[in-house]
């Protein structure tokens, strides 16, 4: 996860967003983000209280006026959003005080209460590399659980019929350039149409050392090259373990499309629901007292 904010409030593709439009592609993609809103002011700032904006892993969207103080808030996020995906303890929402003077050293001399509402931070999150016959049944399934699911391939066709689905698709001429932009909780899938398309993103997924699920379709023999390869080119072949081929669970029979994408579903539900996902009892109840403490924060800050 990069830790320099991004000077710009648009999306990959170019097109710019206010905080409610950048919420509502967040949501779509079914992305992890941050909502930053400063709740309370003293003195001089770029911008007064309900000013907002939207930070996600790699993108950030509108302004709280720039300088010194959108620089940290950007990067307390950041750090927010990688330490929620890391626990499901951590409460939803935090509030922070940034004096600008003091801390910052923007000649501005205000103080401002920042409210940081993390969004997204606990759900599943399931990157599939390929999308041929067996994904699109996949997605049919995944689609209607509580997942972040985004598709890769190098066939804008095919994933056109994914993105018709209301799947978030992401176009790559190398897939495997993918693998370092995804969050280090992601569940990784391996079906594309090449074989060396798959290598390269096996490689590169066992590279980062983060994955919680790498999984690989595929035969006994493609297993037998893959596995061969890996041991040779891999930093460090012990990372080999990491990879599951095939993917599925094998108490599910048949070689049709549906078939396979039941299993490798059946066994994603299963990693879904053995991991940390989800917000604790303990996590709303902080979450809740902080909500009702930004007034009484609103009115301390003024006092100063």
């Amino acid at each position: 996860m990069s830790s320099e904010p991004r000077l710009n409030s648009h999306s990959p593709a170019g097109e710019k967003y206010n905080w409610s439009t950048a919420c509502q592609l967040l949501q779509q993609r079914g992305a992890a983000f941050c909502i930053a809103t400063i709740v309370a002011e003293a003195g001089s700032l770029p911008r007064g209280a309900g000013a907002k904006m939207v930070i996600a892993e790699f993108e950030q969207f509108d302004t709280l006026g720039g300088g010194q103080l959108e620089y940290e808030v950007v990067k307390q996020a950041r750090a927010g959003l990688q330490q929620r995906h890391r626990s499901a303890s951590m409460s939803c929402v935090a509030i922070e005080r940034f004096a600008l003077a003091a801390d910052l050293g923007q000649c501005c001399g205000g103080a401002a209460q920042v409210m940081f509402e993390y969004i997204n931070t606990h759900t599943p999150k399931l990157a599939i590399f390929g999308a041929g016959h067996v994904t699109h049944a996949l997605v049919k399934i995944i689609k209607e659980l509580p997942c972040n699911l985004i598709v890769v391939d190098n066939r804008q066709d095919w994933l056109a019929s994914i993105a018709q689905q209301g799947v978030y698709t992401e176009y790559h001429p190398q897939p495997a350039d993918a693998v370092n932009n995804l969050a280090e909780t992601s569940h990784i899938v391996v079906m594309s149409h090449d074989h060396s398309v798959d290598y390269q993103v096996v490689l590169q997924a066992l590279e980062r050392q983060c994955f919680p699920f790498i999984g690989l379709i595929g035969s006994a023999s493609k297993k037998q090259r893959f596995e061969q390869r890996l041991q040779a080119q891999l930093s460090q072949p012990q990372l080999l373990s990491q990879l599951t081929c095939p993917v599925g669970n094998s108490d599910v029979p048949g070689k049709l499309p549906m078939q396979v994408a039941v299993s490798i579903a059946a066994q994603l539900i299963h990693l879904f629901a053995t991991a940390p996902h989800g917000v604790q009892p303990a996590a709303t109840a902080l979450a809740s007292e902080q909500w009702h403490g930004v007034n009484a924060l609103r009115n301390a800050l003024k006092s100063r």
